[in-house]
């Protein structure tokens, strides 16, 4: 059994990096390759913001804010300053890292609820310094024309964005076992422990101002880059970047997915994405949809999808160890009239 749980543990990331590669041609038409690339990106947002937000239990409503400075690093730094892309991807990094660690100073000594006003009030304040500096970030208008990336004369905007669909899905598997080591780290299992137990935790001699700040430079520099990409793909940064839609979009899929497990905000992102695209023709109704769905999921399945999944596993583990344990029994237990002859055949010998 442990040889079998050992395989499926080495077997699960080459089988994900195998589905990445093959997902461009799985995946064919425009459209359906719009969708994919959108859902991808949307995953590494949501399981990027998890890090704080799930594992870290910590109210974190800057992540958008991450996400859309990432987004217009790119975009001024390629299209103002003509820095080459992959560069920008780069400065984009390491910009969410300092908005991360610039978010989390005001809120040092909070808790709570206030983190999460503090936070918003973060994501407002990139939004309005966008605005105000029109000659740098292009103000209401945003920038566009942002070029593709490019690996020698191959564009990843070609064929319908092939080479963004290899690189994004590279990109969520990639960041599935970046955080999956660090939950197994001491850091990530300091940030579980302060989230469950604080005043334990710190009594125990773990710095809680230390470890979260970590949290937030890591998240915030994941959602930078991601916001990069989306700027790639798409080509052009504008103040929607900061927008209310995607702090509830990423929410509902961090819960929808369940913050149980690493890759629920995934298999969230995935899933709200599909349904986002499904309710367009709706308008703002889609996002009063999504929001009462949100709120269903709370209250009747606050897990997740993936904490429902993962219980109907552990039930079905739990059935066939039962099952294959009354067989064993039921094969050593002899019944009586074997017993005799047995001992009547050794009682001749």
């Amino acid at each position: 059994m442990n040889s079998l749980g050992t395989l499926k543990r080495f077997a699960t990331w080459p089988l994900l990096l195998l589905a990445a590669a093959l997902l461009p041609y799985v995946v064919i038409s425009g459209s359906a390759r719009l969708l994919a690339a959108t859902a991808l990106i949307y995953a590494l947002l949501a399981a990027s913001w998890n890090l704080t937000l799930g594992i870290g239990g910590i109210f974190n409503f800057a992540h958008i804010g991450f996400f859309g400075v990432g987004g217009y690093t790119m975009a001024v730094a390629t299209v103002t300053w003509d820095v080459n892309p992959w560069l920008g991807l780069l400065l984009a990094t390491v910009a969410g890292g300092l908005a991360g660690a610039l978010a989390y100073i005001p809120v040092i000594r909070m808790r709570g609820i206030y983190i999460a006003l503090i936070t918003f009030v973060f994501v407002q304040l990139c939004y309005y310094l966008v605005l105000a500096i029109p000659g740098i970030t292009g103000g209401s208008s945003g920038l566009t024309g942002v070029p593709a990336l490019t690996i020698g004369d191959f564009s990843f905007a070609k064929y319908s964005g092939l080479g963004y669909l290899w690189l994004l899905g590279g990109a969520v598997v990639l960041l599935l076992v970046l955080l999956r080591a660090s939950l197994r780290s001491p850091f990530g299992k300091s940030l579980i422990a302060l989230r469950d137990n604080e005043s334990l935790a710190v009594s125990r001699g773990m710095n809680r101002i230390r470890q979260h700040l970590l949290a937030f430079i890591l998240s915030g520099a994941v959602a930078g880059v991601t916001g990069a990409l989306y700027v790639a793909y798409f080509r052009v940064a504008d103040v929607t970047l900061f927008s209310f839609g995607f702090v509830t979009l990423g929410l509902s899929m961090i819960f929808l997915g369940g913050t149980g497990h690493i890759w629920g905000p995934v298999l969230g992102a995935l899933i709200v994405t599909i349904i986002d695209r499904q309710l367009t023709d709706l308008g703002p109704a889609r996002a009063i949809i999504i929001g009462v769905g949100t709120l269903l999921v709370l209250i009747f399945l606050p897990s997740g999808i993936s904490g429902l999944l993962e219980d109907a596993l552990d039930r079905t583990r739990r059935l066939l160890r039962r099952n294959r344990n009354e067989s064993a029994e039921r094969a050593n237990q002899l019944p009586a009239s074997q017993h005799s002859e047995v001992e009547e055949n050794t009682h001749v010998r």
